[in-house]
């Protein structure tokens, strides 16, 4: 790798790690009900406004040691990992590679969302579509998202389904934009995870380890 590959690289990794500080800031806000643009960015506990030098992201992390500067509560850890996610995943930016980053970017908020509050917003899945079928047939789009839309008209019915309709909808996409053979390899590690960190709780979220195993075979593909 030559010289201005390495700076572009880096560039890009700031660019995303600024990008996963975002989308985590906006699914807290998504969580609590909270305007996205005010009030400015605060700790969740003690309710102190950052400081400039507190809102880098990964440095910020590093240097106040996982804990509010302020009243010393400690900073979820997957805050850091999101950052560090987000900036490995831009890395791979490429002319070619846009519309997959795009479409994992709308899936990743969806579940930084799911994790919260077990919800996410419904335009995430209508914004992500296009990307989706993108280079589908107009028999196969219409056809697909006559399928899309049953499976939203049936889940708004059934009182305890299975699986909730994000994650089908998310499988569904998977299906359509990488195949069945690299659905599988996603499923079998998602389920993995989820079964490993499900073993003392309740009703949990499914869409993050959905998502999380995409980027994971994304990076390493």
């Amino acid at each position: 790798m030559g010289r201005g590959e390495t700076f572009m690289t880096i560039i890009l990794f700031i660019y995303g790690a600024c990008l996963g500080s975002w989308l985590t800031a906006m699914a807290d806000r998504y969580a609590t009900g909270a305007s996205p643009f005010y009030p400015a960015s605060h700790c969740d506990t003690c309710q102190t406004p950052l400081a400039y030098w507190q809102l880098v992201p990964v440095l910020s992390y590093l240097l106040l040691r996982g804990r509010c500067h302020y009243c010393q509560q400690r900073i979820p850890p997957t805050t850091l990992v999101l950052e560090v996610g987000v900036g490995l995943l831009l890395t791979t930016l490429t002319p070619a590679t846009v519309r997959p980053l795009l479409w994992l970017g709308l899936w990743g908020f969806a579940a930084l969302c799911d994790a919260r509050t077990q919800t996410f917003p419904g335009w995430i899945v209508w914004l992500a579509w296009p990307l989706t079928v993108w280079q589908l047939s107009w028999s196969a789009v219409i056809l697909t998202t006559l399928l899309l839309l049953g499976i939203q008209f049936l889940w708004q019915r059934w009182p305890t389904p299975l699986i909730g309709d994000g994650d089908l909808e998310l499988i569904l996409a998977y299906i359509i934009y990488w195949g069945v053979t690299a659905t599988a390899h996603w499923l079998l590690i998602a389920s993995a995870l989820a079964l490993w960190r499900a073993r003392d709780r309740g009703r949990m979220a499914f869409l993050p380890y959905l998502v999380g195993s995409a980027v994971g075979w994304w990076l390493i593909r």
